[in-house]
């Protein structure tokens, strides 16, 4: 078989395999924060949320700290939780993501997904005996806003109309939504 039939049968494979084939076991550890956003759409209740890995000290363990997975609420009951598969990774992927600061109270990873046209800067502190982390972008116009979750209208099998990050304002606590059309 020569060096293309085999890329294109791989290729083949690959895209005929549903998303759970590559989908595994999310592992949380006794620090991290399960859910920092989400990102949600219109066809269903299911959604991918984003979490980060955090040591005793509630800072991030490394550079790949925060992680996607899905968080399937349909069919009811139970919630279930999985990995990505890979070829979910183009839209709810990361184009960067690097450890900014750790310190011996919590500390700050940044990340950008790859389709959404923003940093963002996760910030993990200890909050009494726990871990809490917020999730901080431009939203709306408003530098530093929380970054609560981000909705994806879709408008075909692969394709979005437009997507909706929500957020707060952290000077008032305003509610603050931004559309993208994508």
């Amino acid at each position: 078989m020569n060096r293309t039939a085999l890329v294109l049968a791989c290729l083949c494979a690959v895209l005929t395999q549903t998303s759970d084939a590559h989908a595994g076991a999310v592992s949380f550890g006794a620090n991290d924060v399960q859910t920092v956003f989400f990102i949600s759409k219109s066809d269903d209740k299911n959604r991918v949320d984003y979490g980060i890995h955090l040591n005793e000290h509630c800072a991030p363990t490394g550079d790949d700290a925060v992680f996607p997975y899905w968080r399937e609420f349909e069919p009811p009951p139970p919630v279930r939780t999985h990995t990505l598969g890979m070829l979910e990774y183009v839209p709810y992927g990361f184009s960067e993501q690097r450890l900014v600061h750790r310190s011996q109270t919590g500390g700050d990873q940044l990340v950008r997904l790859k389709q959404l046209d923003r940093p963002i800067a996760v910030r993990a502190r200890k909050d009494g005996d726990h871990c809490v982390a917020t999730a901080y972008a431009r939203v709306a116009g408003v530098e530093g806003a929380q970054l609560v979750s981000v909705y994806a209208k879709l408008s075909g099998a692969t394709s979005v109309d437009y997507v909706e990050i929500h957020g707060k304002n952290t000077a008032t606590g305003a509610d603050v939504v931004e559309r993208v059309r994508k």
